[in-house]
């Protein structure tokens, strides 16, 4: 009997024993817990707002979100805009739903293509006009009946009633010997250009007088119906120079509407490209008297 009183008190001091060698170390473990920086700064905040100390810094923060770029769901290709505006200026515009520029790029479009049609009608229309003038008042035989008739070297090879043909290449033979240009084929442009330039062609004309124009005066001679003939073709160059500036001013209006159309869809993307950061800071309200948690949002849109 006194022998297993004696093991049931070791048994229960083995286990006090053991039991406080236990609480000591979790103890220990606790207060290393409680102790660490972490721990301590955020005992620290939280007593200050539990307490409604004072001392809160403005700078304490409970939460705090870092800023965050939110990707634009209707974002759209910016190469795509300037295909578009390149293959029909104010596409790409329309595209970035930049709608006024798109329809300024498109109505100069259609009004510089509209613009050299016209120009392109009247060009043909005075082409016509002044070729026809030339075809009924220049005479090749007049011409050659002139050389002729003014002893020009090689002039005595020209036989008048020859085909016209075989005449040209006998009046080329004798301008070539002496003059700077030769007589084109009849109906090219250059034929109606050559008639009407150069002074020794003057005599052709059915207003000259053969007797009065010599191989002397023949460079100064004048007529009004050259200067109205050379009038004529220039105006229709003229309308043809205005045509082929108006294409230019397509080609212009591309380049630009592609930039643009490129330049718009970036804008568009960036039109709804937001930034927000969020956090709680604590301010002193002078009329509480205390400080106080104030919530503070930033939202950033880029335009």
């Amino acid at each position: 009997m006194k022998k297993t009183f004696v093991v049931i008190i070791l048994f229960f001091l083995t286990f006090s024993f053991s039991y406080s060698q236990d609480s000591k170390s979790s103890i220990e473990t606790i207060k290393s817990t409680l102790t660490s920086d972490k721990y301590q700064k955020r005992q620290e905040l939280q007593n200050k707002i539990v307490y409604n100390d004072s001392r809160i810094s403005p700078k304490d923060s409970v939460l705090n979100i870092p800023e965050e770029e939110k990707e634009n769901p209707n974002k759209k290709s910016v190469f795509l805009g300037g295909v578009l505006s390149g293959l029909i200026p104010g596409a790409g515009e329309f595209y970035a739903k930049t709608y006024l520029k798109g329809a300024i790029f498109l109505a100069a479009e259609v009004g510089l293509w509209i613009a050299y049609t016209i120009y392109q009608k009247k060009g043909d229309h005075q082409t016509d006009f002044y070729q026809n003038y030339a075809n009924q008042n220049w005479d090749m035989r007049k011409y050659a009946q002139w050389l002729k008739d003014q002893g020009f070297p090689k002039s005595s090879d020209i036989n008048i009633n020859n085909p016209d043909d075989v005449l040209r290449a006998e009046i080329n033979a004798c301008e070539e010997v002496n003059f700077s240009h030769t007589l084109p084929p009849w109906g090219e442009q250059q034929y109606y250009e050559v008639i009407g330039k150069y002074q020794n062609f003057i005599s052709g004309w059915s207003t000259a007088n053969p007797s009065l124009i010599n191989k002397n005066n023949y460079l100064d001679y004048k007529m009004p119906q050259v200067d109205q003939y050379m009038w004529d073709r220039q105006r229709a160059n003229t309308f043809y120079n205005d045509g082929s500036l108006m294409l230019t001013g397509v080609i212009i209006n591309h380049l630009l509407s592609i930039a643009d159309g490129a330049w718009s869809v970036t804008r568009y993307n960036n039109r709804l490209d937001v930034k927000t950061n969020i956090n709680v800071q604590g301010e002193y309200s002078y009329v509480m008297q205390k400080t106080v948690l104030i919530p503070h949002l930033n939202l950033s849109v880029i335009f």
